[in-house]
This record gives C-alpha cells, sequence and structure tokens, in this order.
C-alpha cells in the first residue's frame, strides 16, 4: 500500500519529532561553509532559527540548500525531516525547484570515503527515521517521477534504503 503526500509528512513528523537541535554546525553556518566562509561561524549562527524542526521558515531552507552537504550527524537528524517536509509540500504547489533534500539521502555506494562520511551522517537516526527516508524516497519515485528526480529516487531505494522500509 503506497503512502499519500500527508501520510508521508505525518510519518516523518511523527518519526523526527522531538530530535536535538544542534549547537555548533548550524543551517546557516553550514551553508557558508559552502562559499568556503570558515570565519564567521558565531555571524551566521545568529542568522538560525531556535526551536522545533517542524517550525523552521521555509525561506530558511530556501536560502540555505547546499547547508545538507556539509551539517554532521546532529544537523543532519534535525534539518533533514525539514527540507523533506518542505519538499513535498512544493510539489503539491508545483514549486519544488531544489532536490537537496532527495540528493542528500544517496548512500555513495561506489566510493568508500563518501559513503563512510554518509554513515557517519545517519550514525544518530532510529530505525523510525530511517524508515521515513525510506518512504520519502520511494514515494518519490513512485508516486511523483515527473516532478522529482524519480530515476535517482528509484535507484537509491532499490539498493540501499528498502532496507529500512519494514
Amino acid at each position: 500500500m503506497m503512502t499519500s503526500r500527508e501520510e508521508l509528512i505525518a510519518l516523518i513528523v511523527r518519526a523526527f519529532d522531538g530530535v536535538e537541535q544542534p549547537e555548533k554546525l548550524t543551517l546557516h553556518v553550514a551553508e557558508a561553509y559552502d562559499d568556503y566562509d570558515y570565519d564567521h561561524d558565531e555571524e551566521h549562527r545568529a542568522k538560525d532559527f531556535i526551536g522545533p524542526w517542524q517550525d523552521l521558515p521555509d525561506e530558511h531552507i530556501r536560502k540555505c540548500q547546499c547547508a545538507l552537504s556539509y551539517v554532521d550527524a546532529v544537523g543532519m537528524r534535525y534539518y533533514l525531516p525539514a527540507y523533506m517536509v518542505w519538499y513535498l509540500r512544493q510539489l503539491e504547489s508545483g514549486g519544488a525547484w531544489s532536490e537537496h533534500a532527495l540528493y542528500s539521502l544517496d548512500p555513495h555506494l561506489g566510493h568508500p570515503v563518501l559513503s563512510t562520511y554518509q554513515t557517519k551522517r545517519f550514525s544518530l537516526f532510529n530505525a523510525e527515521q530511517l524508515r521515513a527516508c525510506a518512504r520519502f524516497l520511494k514515494y518519490c519515485a513512485e508516486e511523483e517521477p515527473e516532478k522529482t528526480d524519480g530515476h535517482f529516487a528509484a535507484n537509491k531505494y532499490r539498493k540501499y534504503w528498502y532496507q529500512f522500509d519494514v
């Protein structure tokens, strides 16, 4: 049985409810790292939203599209659900123009260094959170392939994430 978009959003919200917010490598700090700015962390941290990830402003997600590539395990567990929910809502409105949430789920199986990096970034995820990620990929592959990179989603689900969809 396939999950509807709203059911998937509810699954993500339940799975990640109450996760710890990062204190050091935050969203705006991570985005600055994409611009090779490693010297102004406090200045960038001052721009960050403080509170539950469910309330993270859409504008922060739109402005910090590259941040997911730089966050650590704490940041990944806090920010990824916000990006996944934002992405799903953008699909609904026809406005999804960035697939960073989708691509951040690439386990990089053929690249040992990147694979190790990704494994560390998902190391704090529990079974329910991993299942939510798997269902997100499956949904993008099966329900929205024309609006997403359906081939990528199907490939990553089939080769790796399926194991968490239990």
